[in-house]
């Protein structure tokens, strides 16, 4: 873990920050020398993307149409249609904004948390603890767990998702520098906050006890920490983790 101490008192690039919302924003989202005509098709696409995801989150995706979309972002069907001709275009469009608003809120979080408590509290995972709560992440969820029963909705949200993944997964270093020495091992890391967090999450009304939440949450922290410092190895742990491993 060598590489990693010398690293560990490095922040958090602004640049390299920057860089990697730059690979979540989604397309044509805020063109770069825009004139007045893009610029409010732009924030006309923001307003379709913020209805879409208010709807997914308090209506579902079954109740979720196009009609309705545009109802809430108050624009007329057309001007929607324009911008959005199906509905897999528009399911492409919120994942990617979901991501980006979440690796926004992320990489926000972690800039304005200290050294210390990046480092060695691992504030970080209460960065990313909130974000499962976000109506972004409801959005996301909800096209989630319906794309296992519509086939239509699983072509266009799983190769968007997945892609959206890989890049989430290799994005860490550049947030949690301190890890640049052990790749593999953030990787991993965080596959098991990931997977812990949002089982706590989707189990969070039914447990309806914080005190066992919080209790979790510390727990994770501390095995967190463990892997940082080398005295927690994952079995057979031979390469990074693949979206190809067997279940």
């Amino acid at each position: 873990m060598a590489a990693q101490a010398h690293h560990a008192n490095a922040p958090p690039s602004g640049e390299g920050i920057a860089g990697l919302l730059a690979l979540f924003e989604p397309e044509d989202l805020n063109p770069a020398g825009a004139g007045w005509q893009q610029r409010k098709s732009a924030q006309t696409r923001v307003s379709i993307l913020e209805a879409a995801i208010d709807c997914l989150a308090t209506r579902g995706y079954a109740r979720t149409t196009t009609q309705l979309v545009a109802e809430t972002a108050e624009i007329s069907r057309g001007a929607m249609l324009h911008h959005y001709p199906t509905k897999g275009l528009l399911v492409e469009a919120i994942v990617a904004y979901c991501f980006f608003k979440r690796m926004e809120m992320l990489a926000e979080g972690v800039r304005n948390i200290s050294e210390m408590q990046r480092i060695q509290e691992f504030a970080g995972l209460e960065i990313l603890w909130r974000s499962f709560f976000t109506r972004e992440h409801r959005a996301y969820l909800e096209l989630a767990i319906a794309s296992r029963t519509d086939p239509e909705l699983r072509e266009n949200f799983l190769p968007k998702a997945r892609r959206f993944a890989l890049i989430w997964r290799e994005a860490g270093v550049k947030i949690f520098p301190e890890w640049v020495g052990d790749p593999e091992r953030l990787a991993r890391a965080s596959d098991l906050v990931e997977a812990v967090l949002e089982g706590m999450a989707l189990n969070h009304d039914l447990w309806d006890s914080p005190e066992r939440i919080a209790h979790l949450r510390l727990f994770l922290r501390h095995l967190v920490g463990q892997i940082y410092a080398g005295e927690l190895n994952f079995a057979g742990s031979a390469g990074p983790p693949s979206n190809d491993a067997p279940l």
